[in-house]
């Protein structure tokens, strides 16, 4: 009976994930596109205005201002807005040429026209498109921008030339190289790192902690290699195909929806672990469908950095960021293994008092985002 009602609600959780509902959020990521324009070097890109002003955008799950209620703000307000994304701007992007700081100016295309007509989009969010502007330098040196530390996202570039075009990422207090240019002043073609950003942004993900105590969780039931690869693969393999299904758009992802699941996916494993210390058809199963559901996770999170961006140029950030995602999962469980080594005797305990703290939490988790969404308590 107790078997036949975990199938029974894990269909029903899985169900659930695939409802479209989702809530608007602050996208507070800088996603811009980068032109060498000979005399000009230009970054363009369309910012959330609540996600660049000081009063909105260090709010907790803060939401997005209203499209129609900033063009119709007065023009003093929307002089503030423009000094405020502005002064946002210069705080987290520095060009540098030859090492050397350079001066960048910008402008707003929307703000002059009258009345104002702010980008539209399908979620009314007051969205604005902002042109980083710097006169080219002439001689030797590599053009790189650099990113901000202390943010909790990445800056996104998309760089084109004649024969390719390349999506760079840097994590927080990271740089870019833009372009590099001979003794003439001329381009040539620069190397791509082999990871580009999207490996660190992979792996820094799974770092947190609803996915780490996920992956503790598969470790906890049988503490062996044996029956970790099989799980290991099987969850592999799911997140893989979620992932890149939904970044191509084959399927959408639910939003916040996702989070709220993964959340019970996590105090599943805790419970079941303290159930049972087989591993059984059922729960490979189980792990399989999880698979899916952080793979949608993976993909809400990679999906808004390349938002824009489609076809072939979403290949190399998908593979690279499913290798960080990859190598984060191995180095968690390489230090499950070297924590449990010397403990090896207290194996049975350390299964219980894991699986009861994982699922405790996961139950946790799962009350405060279903019921009290934004709560610092968690």
């Amino acid at each position: 009976m107790l078997t036949k009602f975990f199938r029974i609600f894990a269909c029903l959780l899985l169900f659930a994930g695939a409802l479209p509902l989702a809530s608007a959020h602050q996208v507070a990521s800088v996603e811009l596109e980068f032109k060498d324009l000979g005399k000009q070097w230009q970054l363009q890109g369309t910012m959330d205005i609540a996600a660049m002003m000081p009063e909105t955008r260090d709010v907790l799950g803060g939401l997005p201002m209203s499209r129609e209620a900033v063009m119709k703000s007065p023009p003093q307000e929307l002089a503030r807005v423009r000094k405020e994304t502005e002064a946002r701007l210069r705080q987290l992007i520095r060009l540098t040429f030859a090492d050397k700081d350079i001066p960048w100016r910008i402008e707003f295309p929307e703000f002059k026209s009258e009345p104002l007509v702010l980008p539209e989009n399908s979620s009314d969010v007051a969205l604005v498109t902002c042109t980083l502007i710097a006169d080219a330098v002439p001689g030797a040196g590599e053009l790189s921008a650099h990113w901000s530390d202390g943010q909790m996202t990445d800056l996104i570039i998309l760089t084109q030339s004649a024969d390719e075009s390349q999506i760079l990422s840097a994590l927080p207090g990271g740089s870019l190289v833009l372009l590099k240019q001979t003794a003439p002043g001329k381009p040539v073609a620069k190397p791509l790192p082999a990871t580009a950003g999207w490996v660190q942004s992979g792996f820094h993900h799974v770092m947190g902690p609803d996915h780490v105590l996920f992956i503790l969780g598969l470790f906890l039931l049988v503490p062996g290699w044996r029956a970790l690869m099989s799980q290991s693969l099987l969850f592999t393999l799911a997140h893989s195909i979620s992932l890149a299904l939904a970044v191509f758009g084959v399927v959408k992802v639910p939003g916040n929806w996702v989070e709220h699941l993964i959340a019970l996916t996590i105090a599943w494993v805790g419970i079941e672990n303290l159930l049972t210390r087989k591993l059984g058809k059922q729960r490979l199963i189980l792990v399989f469908c999880f698979g899916l559901l952080h793979g949608l996770g993976f993909a809400s999170v990679l999906a808004e950095k390349v938002r824009g961006i489609s076809g072939r140029q979403l290949a190399a950030p998908l593979l690279e960021f499913n290798l960080g995602v990859e190598l984060a999962q191995i180095a968690i469980l390489l230090a499950a293994f070297l924590i449990l080594r010397p403990l090896k005797k207290y194996t049975v305990q350390i299964q219980t008092i894991g699986s009861a703290f994982i699922a405790i939490v996961g139950i946790s988790w799962a009350i405060q985002r279903f019921f009290f969404p934004g709560s610092p308590l968690f």
